[in-house]
Parts: C-alpha cells; sequence; structure tokens
C-alpha cells in the first residue's frame, strides 16, 4: 500500500528530473548554436583574408604591366576592377562599406606605412569579389578595395616604389587586410619587397 507522503515525494523526483533534462538539453542547444556562430565567422574571416589577397594580386599583375606608376599614385579609379564612381556606399550582405571613410580610416591607420615618402593612400579598385572571380563556385558576399600609395624615395622623379593595401570586407562584418609592397628595378622588374597582414 503506497501512502500519500511517498506519491508526493515522487512527484517531486520527476520534476527535478525533468528540470535537469531541460536544463541540459538547453545548454546542449546553446553550445551548438555558439559553436555554429564561431564556425561561421571563421569561415568568413577566411574568405575575407584570401579575398584580400587575390585582390592585391590582381592588382600587383595590373601594376607590374604598366611602365609608369605616375597616374595610378594621384588618379582615383585607375583599376580596370571598378564598379562604379570611387566614392559612395556599397552593401555586402549585413555591412555597408563607404569608400570615402574607410580610405579615411586607412589613411589614418597607416600614414607612411614603409618607405620615406608619406603619401597619402589613393583608391585604386573596388568591387564584388566574385565580379572579380566569376569562375568561383560559391556566389561569395565578399566586397573588395584596393588602394594605392607612392612609397617612393624623396628625390624619386617617377614612383618606383609602390604599396598596394587590400581591404576584404565580409557579408557578416568580418575584414581582413594585406598590404605588397612592389618596386621596379633598374631592368624595370617588378619585385616584391614586402608582404604583411594588417592587424
Amino acid at each position: 500500500m503506497v501512502r500519500e507522503a511517498d506519491r508526493g515525494t515522487a512527484l517531486v523526483v520527476v520534476m527535478m528530473a525533468v528540470a535537469l533534462l531541460t536544463a541540459l538539453g538547453s545548454a546542449l542547444t546553446l553550445a551548438t548554436i555558439t559553436e555554429t556562430a564561431i564556425a561561421a565567422n571563421y569561415r568568413d574571416a577566411t574568405e575575407a583574408f584570401y579575398a584580400a589577397e587575390a585582390a592585391v594580386e590582381f592588382a600587383k599583375g595590373e601594376v607590374a604591366s604598366m611602365s609608369d606608376w605616375s597616374e595610378i599614385v594621384v588618379t582615383p579609379g585607375r583599376s580596370a576592377f571598378v564598379d562604379g564612381p570611387p566614392g559612395g556606399r556599397r552593401t555586402v550582405g549585413a555591412t555597408t562599406v563607404d569608400l570615402r571613410a574607410a580610405t579615411s580610416d586607412v589613411n589614418a591607420a597607416a600614414p607612411g606605412a614603409s618607405g620615406a615618402t608619406e603619401a597619402d593612400w589613393l583608391l585604386y579598385a573596388y568591387g564584388r569579389f566574385r565580379d572579380l572571380v566569376p569562375s568561383s563556385p560559391r556566389r561569395s558576399q565578399i566586397y573588395v578595395v584596393v588602394w594605392v600609395a607612392d612609397r617612393s624615395e624623396e628625390e624619386a622623379s617617377t614612383p618606383q616604389v609602390v604599396s598596394i593595401l587590400g581591404q576584404a570586407y565580409g557579408g557578416h562584418g568580418s575584414r581582413r587586410t594585406v598590404e605588397v609592397i612592389v618596386e621596379r628595378d633598374s631592368a624595370g622588374l617588378v619585385q616584391t619587397r614586402r608582404w604583411r597582414e594588417w592587424r
């Protein structure tokens, strides 16, 4: 025969077990959601890094094919890869890229990155990464911007050392930046002097 007090105890034990299982299930769900968000942010940041590097390599190839670098360090948007006027806002997923503000930010963050000349960064190339690499299997939301700056010695009549800075903006707010400094040697060949990622 079951006493009335035992029924109450069984009910309390069952309620505690249900509460414990609910807490464990909630913690597991929260951990899964957090890990998924971390993995998505990592993937977005990695994609942005490689997009910035690819944009810099594209600009480096264009710059290497030019015999005179005077125009690219004074006139914005000289690249074949531009998606409109060198200013205004572009929407990339949940991020908005303002080209003028981004140029101001880059100039504030790195005046005179290397070399003797303290030239300002000038907008060179900009657009959606999927337009730069149309054969990409995945429809990327990355937006890339490339700036150039003259880093030649002060007595140089034409630029012989140019810094190329690429920045990629991910659709979820990630941003990665790569800089390459190239120079033209006495034989006219273009070589990389320095490569670095900005942090």
